[in-house]
């Protein structure tokens, strides 16, 4: 009997002194609060925001912590035109020019509905998926062409290749680049639609 009215005790007094740091910490909030509010004007004037040219800002908090924010205008991966929905012609292939053998453009489409790449480059359809696995990044899959007989498909075969190796893209203005890791593009494309 002894041992229930001590455990009850114990808990009552848990309980209670719960409640008594509770009250405290809403005291010490409230009187925070009411500090906050007092502060004068000429104060808060001294704690504004300072917004620069560069779309960089100041901001000193009434704790006199400072943050900076900066704005980044352009991502990346993005330019004027956006990686599908975008007609790229091939400009250059493993860092040396690519002149076109016919009079059709050496081109990809990607298209972000369905996932799916068509291509261009000298006799074949080039075709397969693509996959974005975060931004600026890129794996074309499943690459096909079709199996006509053309004279010379060193440029054809080599694009193919260059699109197995491609793990990440950059748009800069109206040109895309297609890399593997940091190395130099592997193929390069300006925007012609």
């Amino acid at each position: 009997m002894k041992k229930s009215y001590l455990i009850i005790a114990v808990a009552f007094l848990s309980i209670v002194g719960c409640q008594k740091k509770e009250t405290e910490v809403t005291n010490t909030s409230a009187d925070s609060i009411q500090q906050a509010d007092t502060t004068s004007v000429a104060d808060m004037k001294n704690d504004t925001t300072t917004t620069t040219t560069n779309d960089s800002s100041d901001v000193e908090l009434l704790n006199k912590m400072k943050t900076t924010t900066k704005t980044i205008e352009n991502d990346p991966s993005k330019g004027k035109y956006a990686l599908a929905e975008t007609k790229w012609k091939l400009v250059e292939l493993n860092g040396k020019a690519v002149k076109s053998t016919s009079d059709k453009d050496y081109f990809i489409n990607l298209d972000s509905k369905s996932g799916k790449f068509a291509a261009f480059a000298g006799c074949n359809s080039i075709m397969g998926t693509f996959v974005m696995k975060a931004a600026t990044k890129l794996a074309f899959l499943k690459i096909a062409t079709t199996k006509m007989a053309c004279q010379d498909s060193k440029t054809e075969m080599d694009f193919v290749k260059a699109l197995e190796k491609v793990d990440n893209y950059m748009i800069e203005g109206t040109m895309l680049h297609f890399h593997k890791g940091n190395s130099n593009a592997v193929a390069k494309f300006e925007a012609i639609k």
